[in-house]
């Protein structure tokens, strides 16, 4: 006769966990794949004049604003190659400033940048949220001449302006020695690989399972 044990109910109860973290999984996959659709969908629509009530990330906008003669670099590998993402701020009105994402410099390319300045005519780009320092990135160093992170705290100081929540990413240049960024969604989305991991588990329990039951 089948008796239920103890064990036996861990493992159902396992089993049934694995298994609904794989299904979540799956719905996250799907939402996460309609959202970068509509992302893209934004990239594709005309660009619209800038104004700081934007609060959405991937808006098409153009504008022509005050170049404020100052660069961050910001360290970026670009298919692991060292260089810098070129950051400039450029003045909305006398309390707030916006900051754009010029491109991609080599780290040989640094000093030439550094003299140049972005009197832009029009800018165009799209809208994009302020990468945040996380815990595996490195303090930023006084003493070098570029950042690993935007502190915005320390940037409004600095500036003594308040700081646009959204960065623009513009999306050409005149520059020769920067290359511009594209219109290009990045999300990650990894939904699809934690699915199969955990529906994986689940099938190794399960095949686990009814060797025990039938040592048992």
């Amino acid at each position: 006769m089948f008796k239920i044990k103890s064990l036996d109910i861990f493992f159902i109860f396992f089993i049934f966990i694995v298994l609904s973290l794989g299904t979540w999984q799956v719905f996250r996959l799907h939402s996460k794949n309609n959202l970068i659709s509509d992302l893209e969908s934004n990239l594709k629509k005309n660009s619209i004049n800038f104004n700081a009530d934007i609060d959405k990330e991937y808006t098409k906008v153009l504008f022509k604003k005050k170049y404020l003669k100052s660069k961050i670099f910001l360290y970026h590998l670009n298919k692991g190659e060292i260089g810098f993402k070129v950051i400039v701020p450029y003045e909305v009105n006398s309390s707030l400033v916006v900051l754009v994402d010029k491109g991609w410099i080599r780290k040989d390319k640094i000093n030439l940048i550094k003299n140049t300045s972005f009197n832009d005519d029009i800018i165009e780009g799209y809208t994009k949220k302020i990468r945040e320092k996380s815990l595996f990135t490195p303090n930023n160093n006084i003493k070098e001449d570029f950042l690993y992170s935007i502190e915005i705290d320390n940037l409004k100081k600095s500036l003594n302006k308040n700081i646009y929540p959204l960065l623009i990413i513009q999306t050409s240049t005149a520059n020769k020695d920067i290359i511009p960024n594209g219109y290009e969604v990045r999300l990650s989305n990894n939904h699809l690989q934690y699915a199969i991991t955990w529906y994986g588990l689940a099938l190794f329990t399960i095949i686990f399972f009814l060797y025990y039951r039938k040592k048992a």
